[in-house]
């Protein structure tokens, strides 16, 4: 995937009159991906570039910096969401104050019209954009008919994350990127990830920890993760691991040692099938499943007792012996 990080760089006559979705696309969940599959559909049938516009750092940060939302996915992890919903190119705006302060029309007319003449755009039914996000589908479409390009707005999106909400709401509940950071942090984890439609991405460099991990014969690696990142519920958790082009499967651990006196957060990954190794490059963690609760133990041995059950119940949810 090409990956333009500045729009006075974008070569307008390879991008020929693009098929464009733009937004934040926080999280990439499903209903993200309705409409980037739509987009990438649309280009098809108009034989045209699809170009998905996304927003680096999060609008609230710079509009409204006291209430930003922890994001749920970082640039990196959502580019490579992108790609692999088979999106071939990505436009990432700077977003300063300046930008903010577009004004709606402005927006539209000098980005997506003037600026990359696009032929056709996709957007969701809540799309707002624009200065004060005064911008909606409603002058999207206006806008669409005098410059003449086809506009789609796509209705919202239910997961059936449960049977009752499926009972409740008639066919699932609608998706969102405050939803999902609801669940993840407070809720059912895996109902954040029947939203999400995919596991959930934790991206972090190698730190060296205190090596307690390796006394209980579980050594781990350490992340440090991106201070803006949303980092689930306290637990245990079953997660793939990439280090390096290299698949793993791993017991993660986020949040306290209370068995060790230790109230201070860390992340932290057991490899279920490979001996850790002196890491000093990015882990890429997938995480599929919340296992238990962080739990005090009155003793290391009892601790050790319990990972030991973890790891039998994680080596079966991902078949592995």
């Amino acid at each position: 995937m090409h990956v333009c990080f500045d729009i006075r760089e974008v070569d307008l006559r390879v991008l020929d009159k693009p098929v464009v979705s733009l937004g934040t696309f926080d999280g990439v969940h499903l209903g993200h991906q309705a409409v980037i599959k739509k987009l990438l559909d649309k280009a098809k049938e108009r034989d045209k570039m699809a170009l998905v516009i996304t927003y680096e750092p999060h609008p609230q940060s710079v509009v409204a910096p006291q209430s930003t939302p922890q994001i749920l996915t970082t640039l990196e992890e959502k580019l490579d969401l992108f790609e692999k919903l088979g999106v071939k190119e990505t436009l990432v705006v700077n977003f300063d104050r300046k930008f903010s302060q577009l004004a709606a029309k402005e927006f539209m007319e000098e980005i997506l019209v003037r600026g990359l003449s696009a032929s056709g755009i996709v957007v969701g039914h809540d799309h707002a954009f624009g200065s004060n996000r005064s911008g909606n589908v409603e002058l999207l479409a206006q806008i669409s008919k005098k410059y003449k390009f086809e506009l789609e707005v796509l209705p919202p999106v239910r997961a059936q994350v449960s049977p009752r909400d499926s009972a409740q709401t008639g066919g699932g509940e609608r998706i969102s990127s405050t939803k999902i950071r609801r669940e993840l942090k407070e809720g059912d984890f895996e109902r954040g990830i029947n939203m999400l439609g995919h596991s959930y991405p934790i991206w972090g460099e190698a730190t060296k920890g205190k090596g307690r991990g390796k006394i209980l014969d579980y050594p781990t690696i350490n992340l440090q993760t991106a201070p803006a990142k949303l980092l689930p519920k306290e637990g245990v958790y079953a997660t793939k691991v990439q280090i390096r082009d290299k698949n793993h499967f791993g017991m993660l651990h986020i949040g306290a040692k209370p068995t060790f006196g230790d109230s201070s957060q860390s992340t932290e990954v057991h490899l279920l099938d490979a001996e850790p190794e002196q890491i000093d490059s990015e882990v890429r963690l997938l995480v599929e499943s919340w296992i238990r609760e962080v739990q005090r133990f009155d003793t290391p041995a009892l601790l050790k007792d319990q990972l030991r059950v973890d790891e039998r119940k994680i080596k079966e949810m991902f078949h592995i012996d």
